[in-house]
């Protein structure tokens, strides 16, 4: 498409908000939503309501990206009709297209064991000069994030909520401790949406999407870890998970896995 022909921002956004489907929006281009405009009911509130929301989204440093923007990562592109149509970025845009990244991922109610592995594994992958992937939750996610920014190298934290809020409370600090080391917080949904079970699972795709490889650190046979694991296998990532000297209930799901 040419760039001149692209949908701005906020008819993207509307388009979403009236429900059209990923494939649908990125072949539209700006003179076929001029035609939509007369004869699609309601799309001209639905663009009111896009607007709004961007500039809101624009007054606290969130930028967003429709699928049609030159910075919308490729690898979420890759995934078809499973890519969001725009999403919602605060920090270092640089990292969407990152060289080299991989997800690091695990139980909320990880063990020490759990806690340390995921650690390791994202000071490690760091140090190789990775950039880390996770989703901002308590346990593994935090301790995979931690482990990154303890030798200064740069994490993406993939959130199932708007970004003005910040979910759970507990990591308000990590999450300000990522922006002010240069990485990024990306989300599929706008502010003042909450996270819930349904936006939470959706957000593992984006973690096995946005990566090269994902890797479990630990998490027991019913976790949610396991959602973003079977995506990666969808998406045909390299799939990993981490060993313990003993099989225990707190890393039954990396042995059912592996």
């Amino acid at each position: 498409m040419d760039p001149d022909d692209r949908l701005n921002i906020d008819e993207a956004l509307a388009l979403q908000l009236y429900g059209m489907p990923v494939a649908e929006i990125r072949e539209t281009d700006c003179h076929q939503f001029d035609v939509m405009m007369f004869f699609y009911d309601g799309l001209q509130e639905h663009v009111d309501v896009a607007i709004d929301i961007l500039e809101r989204q624009e007054e606290i440093g969130i930028v967003s990206l429709s699928c049609q923007h030159d910075f919308f990562p490729r690898r979420l592109l890759e995934i078809g009709d499973d890519c969001p149509p725009v999403i919602h970025c605060k920090g270092n845009l640089e990292l969407l297209n990152a060289e080299k990244t991989v997800a690091i991922i695990g139980a909320r109610a990880a063990d020490k064991e759990g806690y340390d592995k995921a650690y390791e594994l994202g000071r490690r992958y760091a140090e190789e000069g990775y950039v880390v992937v996770s989703g901002l939750a308590l346990g593994c996610d935090k301790a995979a994030h931690e482990g990154c920014l303890s030798v200064g190298s740069k994490t993406i934290a993939i959130v199932g909520n708007g970004l003005d809020i910040c979910h759970p409370k507990e990591n308000k600090d990590l999450e300000q401790a990522i922006l002010d080391n240069h990485g990024l917080l990306l989300s599929e949904w706008y502010i003042r949406v909450k996270a819930n079970p349904t936006r939470l699972v959706a957000r593992n795709r984006l973690q096995a999407a946005l990566s090269d490889a994902v890797i479990l650190a630990q998490c027991p046979i019913k976790s949610g870890s396991l959602h973003t694991m079977r995506f990666a296998r969808q998406y045909n990532k390299q799939c990993l998970a981490a060993t313990f000297p003993h099989r225990t209930e707190a890393n039954a799901g990396n042995y059912d896995l592996l």
